[in-house]
């Protein structure tokens, strides 16, 4: 596990409730959403989801690896930066780049994001979220060693790091295969 990863685990562990989440007890993906509107305690719940979220999106920033972004052109709404295009609405994110500048803010407020670190952007056959081990093997095969994910509006996120459970393997090799099979028979048509 590579220290941003190691991090941004500690941090889930640490503040693990109701609104932040393991989605399997297992597998290195969470969910986080904000409280309901009648929430026990809502406003100390928020507090703490939004500082886990600030937590996770700093120790993701400040990896050592390549940070990505999925997203909206950053110039279109004004975010400062030097950015630069990486493939289809996918950015490489500047190592200044300032979640607290009031463009950036907005620009994320949005929802529909997804920050990751890989050492290249990865393909954009994005897996069925609600899946942790679809997800994971889609990070494996891409090379993708965290990722948080940001539904619409914002509302909930999905948080993941790499791991080597052998699940994943697995399922990543009977995938391959699936795909090495449907290869051949592009490739050799019967006869």
């Amino acid at each position: 596990m590579t220290l941003c990863n190691d991090q941004m685990n500690q941090i889930l562990l640490r503040r693990q409730s109701d609104d932040i989440c393991p989605r399997e007890s297992s597998l290195p993906v969470w969910d986080i959403k904000w409280p309901g509107i009648l929430a026990r305690y809502r406003r100390h719940r928020k507090e703490s989801v939004a500082a886990c979220r600030r937590e996770l999106l700093s120790s993701l920033l400040s990896s050592q690896d390549p940070v990505f972004l999925i997203h909206e052109p950053p110039r279109d709404y004004g975010v400062p930066g030097e950015w630069q295009a990486a493939s289809e609405a996918t950015w490489l994110v500047p190592a200044n780049f300032n979640v607290d500048q009031p463009a950036a803010q907005s620009w994320l407020s949005m929802g529909n994001w997804t920050f990751y670190t890989a050492q290249n952007p990865a393909e954009r056959d994005w897996p069925d979220p609600s899946s942790a081990l679809a997800l994971l093997v889609w990070m494996k095969t891409n090379s993708v060693k965290a990722l948080i994910d940001s539904f619409h509006d914002d509302v909930s996120w999905v948080v993941a790091f790499e791991t080597d459970d052998p699940r994943v393997k697995l399922r990543r090799l009977l995938i391959e295969a699936i795909e090495a099979e449907a290869d051949y028979k592009d490739t050799n048509p019967p006869s």
